[in-house]
């Protein structure tokens, strides 16, 4: 399998076998997560699984997913998403000399990906439209095998856990002028490493300070037309733009 060769030197500094998994084995500890999602996810992430997010703010919610490990030491990875913004991602608790960057992998996004999580412990990837059933298995398999933890800006299937942000509100936006200060989002989570059936939770995505806490839901200003309310869009940059 290649790598290309502009992302190797980062790859060969990530330690290997990270989190690996051994059949007969007591599971080990799942990958932590901030606990402003515990109410969704749990006491973290299942190693092995693979988890889609969506909705408005589902890049932050990406980010804020591998927050917690990489502060915790662990290293993490960002695949197809050159406009991550470090500063606000260092905010979340992401530890910029762990993070793995590879902005733009085109077609060969699979080889990279299966690369990166022999030795991270999250990749976070915009594939760039729903993945190929066989490729989508194929990485599954890999994540199960190393103990590393997918997660999909967009739809995969047989995604272990689906988080969907059913709304999200910016505050500091007035009529027409302020700053944007902090986002909360209604995060609504589904699967078999949630923490149960249809649990939602309220988080700041982030908080006025960049982090990520638990939020009691203000007055939402505006709703789309897709029905998923916003009053504003995720800017490039703060923290990270996806699109759905």
């Amino acid at each position: 399998m290649g790598v290309p060769m502009e992302m190797s030197a980062q790859v060969g500094a990530v330690p290997t076998g990270v989190g690996r998994l051994e059949s007969g084995t007591r599971a080990p500890a799942p990958v932590p997560v901030s606990r402003a999602l515990e109410p969704v996810l749990g006491n973290g992430l299942r190693r092995g699984s693979v988890v889609s997010v969506a909705g408005p703010a589902a890049g932050s919610l990406g980010l804020a997913l591998m927050a917690e490990a990489s502060s915790a030491g662990g290293w993490c990875a960002v695949v197809g998403v050159p406009e991550l913004g470090m500063v606000a991602a260092a905010a979340m608790g992401i530890e910029p000399a762990r993070l793995v960057l590879v902005d733009d992998p085109g077609q060969r996004w699979p080889e990279v990906v299966a690369a990166l999580m022999e030795g991270v412990e999250v990749v976070l990837l915009r594939p760039g439209g729903r993945p190929d059933p066989t490729v989508a298995r194929r990485l599954t398999a890999l994540a199960r095998r190393h103990g590393s933890v997918l997660v999909s800006a967009g739809a995969w299937e047989g995604a272990h856990v689906r988080l969907q942000v059913r709304e999200a509100s910016w505050i500091g936006v007035g009529d027409g002028h302020g700053h944007l200060r902090g986002r909360q989002a209604l995060i609504h989570a589904e699967g078999r490493g949630a923490a149960g059936p249809g649990r939602q939770a309220w988080v700041w995505l982030p908080d006025p300070d960049g982090h990520i806490t638990a939020a009691t839901p203000t007055r939402l200003e505006a709703t789309d037309d897709s029905g998923l309310t916003t009053t504003a869009p995720d800017p490039v940059h703060y923290p990270l733009a996806v699109a759905t």
